[in-house]
Order: C-alpha cells, then sequence, then structure tokens
C-alpha cells in the first residue's frame, strides 16, 4: 500500500473516545481493539493544547512530552518518523491522519482497516476535531463524579490534591460535551461508565452501532467488567464528598446521577450540606 493510500484510509470515519479522566475510556479502548481492523495507537493527545498548530509555543509538548515520547516507541514510531509527520502536517487533523497512517505502517497493518484514537484530555479539542475531521464521530465516556475525584485524590493513575481542580476535569468535560452534543447531535454519543460494566456486551453493540462497524459474534462478554467499586466511599471525608456534591450536583444529575441520594445513603446527607 503506498503512503498516500495509507494517509487516505486514515480519514475513513475515525472514532475518538473523550471525556475526564478515570472514566472508563482505558477499558473502552482496549475492547475495541479486539475488533478486526479497528486498529488505536496510544494516547496522542493531539487536539489537547489550544496553542494553534506550528506556533511557536506548541510544538514542545509534542516534541518533548515524557509519556507521548513513550506511547510513540510503543505505537513503533521513531523520533525521525515523528519529525517528518510534524514537518508535513498543516493542522492538527494532518498531524493525526499521518500520525494513523505511520502507526498502522509500523504495526504492518497492510489491509483496509478502521482506527480510533482515546485520549480523555482530547475533550478539549473535540469542537475542532469535528470541523476539520467531519467524518469523525465521538464516544464521550462519564462516571459518577463521586468516583471521578476520588481516583484523583488517591492518584493511582492521575493524582489531583485540589479537590476544586478534580471536580473542574470533570465540569469541564461535561461542560464541552453538552456544547459538543448540540451541534453535532448525530456524531456524539454519551455512554455512562456503570452501564458499561454492568453490560458490556451490549454497551459495545451501541458502540459499534454508532459508528456502523460490524464485528464478529460473541467479541465481548460480561466478565469483561466489574462492577463499581464505589472508592468514594473510602476516600473522602464526609466534609469532602459535600464538596464534590455542591459542585458537580447539578450537572451530574443531566447523567442520571443523583449525588445528594449518594451521600444520604452513605449517612453524609446532613455533613457540608449548604
Amino acid at each position: 500500500m503506498t503512503a498516500k493510500a495509507n494517509l487516505e484510509m486514515a480519514d475513513d470515519q475515525p472514532l475518538f473516545i473523550i471525556g475526564s479522566v478515570r472514566s472508563g475510556t482505558t477499558l473502552t479502548r482496549d475492547l475495541l481493539r479486539r475488533v478486526p481492523n479497528f486498529i488505536c495507537p496510544e494516547e496522542t493527545h493531539f487536539f489537547r493544547w489550544a496553542e494553534p498548530f506550528r506556533t511557536p509555543h506548541s510544538l514542545h509538548p509534542y516534541r518533548n512530552n515524557a509519556l507521548l515520547k513513550k506511547h510513540r516507541t510503543i505505537d513503533g514510531i521513531d523520533d525521525a518518523t515523528f519529525e517528518a509527520i510534524l514537518s508535513e502536517s498543516r493542522n492538527k487533523a494532518e498531524l493525526q491522519r499521518r500520525y494513523i497512517a505511520a502507526f498502522a505502517r509500523a504495526q504492518g497493518v497492510i489491509g483496509p482497516y478502521r482506527w480510533f484514537e482515546k485520549t480523555p484530555q482530547n475533550i478539549y479539542g473535540a469542537p475542532l476535531i469535528a470541523q476539520q475531521m467531519p467524518k469523525a464521530r465521538f464516544v464521550f465516556m462519564v462516571r459518577n463524579p463521586l468516583n471521578v475525584v476520588a481516583s484523583m485524590k488517591l492518584g493511582r493513575q492521575v493524582k489531583i490534591a485540589d479537590l476544586f481542580g478534580a471536580c473542574n476535569y470533570w465540569l469541564e468535560a461535561a461542560a464541552i460535551y453538552e456544547t459538543l452534543r448540540a451541534a453535532y447531535s448525530d456524531r456524539v454519543m454519551c455512554l455512562r461508565y456503570e452501564d458499561l460494566v454492568a453490560d458490556v456486551p451490549k454497551a459495545m453493540a451501541e458502540i459499534l452501532r454508532h459508528i456502523a462497524l460490524p464485528a464478529p459474534p460473541a467479541l465481548f462478554h460480561a466478565r469483561d467488567a466489574h462492577g463499581e467499586k464505589n472508592l468514594w466511599l473510602s476516600a473522602f471525608t464526609a466534609e469532602e464528598a459535600a464538596q464534590v456534591r455542591d459542585q458537580c450536583g447539578a450537572i451530574a444529575a443531566t447523567f442520571g446521577y443523583d449525588l445528594a441520594a449518594d451521600l444520604a445513603a452513605a449517612g453524609h446527607a446532613a455533613q457540608g450540606a449548604r
């Protein structure tokens, strides 16, 4: 396959998995990687930062971020190849397409393929993705903010000690999703983490329908996920749980989460109430 053909293929109805961190995006990615000829690199973060592409400050994180360099090593993209991709790309969409094409070649993918990308923080650039990549579709992952914020407080993957900051990770993603959904309702799907882990086959079938991608039967099983552990019950004081409720509760309700009821069930209802 020629480089030109590979690049053109890299724009065939891509899927972006976005949302707040600690919301099940990695589990969703790992499950989707089972679908034949549906490829996904490690997180690229190409649309995460707001700096206009190829302006002086825009390229530094792409080139020098230690995590992204590690991801490129996993993907099989050496420094020379990545520098060529940067120099040939005029905008972030071209950067994404060229990277996917190089990733496919590095992985020995020579036949027709579809692709997806999982960087939850790309939520910040989702409107730009939608404009620059008109065939792109999105799955927005959302999870009860009590558990998202608790996970960030515990720092098992992402450490955010400031509860207001951790809440804003969740709130900003939710706010951008609402704007994206209003503008592109047919291209955006919302998936709750709790629904995913409760019925993996059903949730994955919904994603595949959303992107019109057939898949062999029996790829997914109920045992592919465990139920929600509700880490917040042990991670928070009553006052901290109330802070998350007060900061996130109104928007959380639009996704079907009742944080006040959660706190009441845990005996925290009166603590820190406003």
